[in-house]
C-alpha cells in the first residue's frame, strides 16, 4: 500500500524538491522548521472520523497535507466552484488540491481556515519518516 501510494505521488510530482546548501537556504530552512514547531503547538489535533462528520454545505471540511482546513464560508468564493470542493468534503483533498495546480497564493490563502491537523498516527505526508511524502509540501 506506502509503495503503491508513494508511485502515485511521485508521478504527480509530489516528492523532494532540491535543496541549495548556501548559507540563505540553511537560515529558509530554520525559520519553517520553527514555524512548523508554533503550527503544531497552535492547533488542536483533529481525527478523520471526526472530519467527516463535516461533509454538508453548511458545515464543510476537508484535509490537505494532513491539515484540516473549515471551508464552509469559502464554498462559494471558490474560483473552481463549490462542487470541487463537496466532491472531497470531510475527506482528504491533497491529490485533488495538488494535482489542480494551485499558486502560492492559494496556499498562502489556506491558512486562514486552517482550524487543525491529523493526529501523528493519520499523517500520511508530513511524516519524518517518508521523506518523499514531506518534502516539497506546503507549510
Amino acid at each position: 500500500m506506502a509503495f503503491a501510494l508513494t508511485n502515485l505521488l511521485q508521478t504527480l510530482r509530489i516528492g523532494p524538491l532540491g535543496i541549495n546548501k548556501s548559507d540563505a537556504s540553511d537560515a529558509i530552512l530554520v525559520e519553517k522548521a520553527k514555524a512548523k514547531i508554533d503550527l503544531q503547538l497552535a492547533v488542536p489535533e483533529i481525527t478523520l472520523e471526526e472530519v467527516a462528520h463535516h461533509d454538508s454545505f453548511d458545515d464543510c471540511w476537508i484535509v490537505i497535507y494532513d491539515r484540516v482546513y473549515d471551508v464552509t464560508h469559502f464554498l462559494r468564493e471558490h474560483p473552481g466552484g463549490d462542487d470541487v470542493i463537496m466532491d472531497h468534503a470531510g475527506r482528504d483533498a491533497t491529490i485533488a488540491f495538488h494535482g489542480t495546480g494551485h499558486s502560492r497564493h492559494a496556499v498562502e490563502q489556506m491558512r486562514q481556515f486552517l482550524i487543525g491537523q491529523l493526529p501523528p498516527d493519520q499523517c500520511i505526508f508530513r511524516t519524518g519518516q517518508n521523506k518523499v511524502l514531506s518534502s516539497g509540501i506546503p507549510d
